[in-house]
C-alpha cells in the first residue's frame, strides 16, 4: 500500500497541518480493489482497529475507534473471481484501517487474498 507523507518546514506549518488534519480540512481517498460483491447500501463501516504485537490490524473488539466511507462503484467478474471497486475515504487514519475494516465486513482487499 501506499500513502501521502506530509512534512513542515517549521513548527507554525506542522501545528497548521495538524489542525487541518483534526478538521476534516485533509481529505484522503483511495480506491481499491476488494473480493466478493461489496453491497451498494454499505456506506460506512464503524469497527475499531487493533494493531496486533505481530504488527497485524484486526478490526472489531478491542482498538481504537475508527471510520470507514466506502461506495462500491464496479463490480468484477473474471476468471472465477468476483471483484468490487470502491471507492473509500478515511475518517479517522489508523495504521491498516482500510485492509483491517474491508476483512472484518467479510470483503477482504484483493492483494490480501481469501
Amino acid at each position: 500500500s501506499s500513502g501521502l507523507i506530509l512534512a513542515a518546514k517549521n513548527y507554525e506549518a506542522y501545528l497548521d497541518l495538524q489542525l487541518q488534519l483534526v478538521s476534516g480540512g485533509i481529505v484522503r481517498d483511495y480506491a481499491i480493489l476488494v473480493h466478493g460483491w461489496v453491497a451498494h447500501s454499505l456506506l460506512e463501516v464503524g469497527a475499531s482497529v487493533y494493531l496486533r504485537v505481530d504488527e497485524q490490524a484486526e478490526s472489531g473488539g478491542r482498538g481504537k475507534a475508527s471510520v470507514t466511507e466506502l461506495r462500491a462503484r464496479r463490480y468484477i467478474c473474471k476468471l472465477g473471481l468476483s471483484l468490487t471497486l470502491a471507492e473509500v475515504r478515511i475518517k479517522t487514519g489508523r495504521r491498516h484501517q482500510i485492509r483491517s475494516h474491508f476483512s472484518y465486513i467479510g470483503h477482504p482487499v484483493a492483494r490480501d487474498g481469501m
